[in-house]
């Protein structure tokens, strides 16, 4: 019963945060199939694939909006840095 409530319970945003900045330092820059490679599984089970995507995007954008990473990528080619 834990197990089936912890899949379907989200994560607080700020560890989506902390995973996506620790792997771009990790790695120099991830662009954005990495990302959702990343999370996608970590993402509550209740969520389809698009809510996914939308969730994971609203996520970049937060940390974008607030300074901590840049996209340096162009249209479909994404390249995220720590700014």
């Amino acid at each position: 019963m834990f197990a089936k409530y912890s899949k379907n319970k989200a994560f607080d945003k700020q560890y989506y945060f902390d995973l996506i900045i620790k792997s771009i330092k990790e790695h120099g820059d991830l662009n954005r199939k990495d990302i959702d490679e990343l999370l996608w599984n970590k993402l509550p089970d209740w969520m389809n694939d698009k809510k996914k995507k939308n969730k994971v995007g609203n996520l970049l954008s937060e940390l974008r909006n607030k300074g901590e990473i840049v996209n340096e990528g162009g249209v479909g080619t994404s390249k995220w840095v720590v700014s």
